[in-house]
């Protein structure tokens, strides 16, 4: 089995002043409907806007390739567990992530392994 690890890190404020300057464009960009109604309906969207881009990262990171923004979504179980909705074929990998922020960071780290 080989296991590869993805880490991200991204800045809140600087995320939050790059929404304010390209705004629904970005968000159309970056974040799928489902993402963008959970992040709306909390009290600092940015905050979990820039977490989910910070987790869409690091899976890129972990599987060493990009899909497009938009065919991936960060979602959560019934638990609150947070993982990926991915579109297109992932080859049977298991996927585990993690999500937090704190200090006006956002930290993502993904775990991938395969047979």
């Amino acid at each position: 089995m080989k296991v590869t690890v993805g880490i991200d890190v991204v800045d809140v404020e600087r995320f939050r002043k790059a929404l304010s300057r390209w705004n629904d464009r970005l968000k159309q960009r970056l974040f799928t409907e489902e993402e963008l109604r959970y992040c709306e309906g909390k009290h600092d969207p940015a905050l979990h806007m820039a977490a989910r881009f910070a987790a869409k990262v690091s899976l890129f990171k972990a599987l060493g390739r990009f899909f497009s923004y938009k065919d991936v979504t960060v979602t959560r179980d019934d638990s609150g567990m947070p993982g990926f909705n991915v579109t297109g074929d992932m080859g049977g990998d298991t996927i585990s992530l993690s999500i937090t922020h704190d200090g006006g960071l956002a930290f993502a780290q993904t775990l991938v392994c395969r047979d």
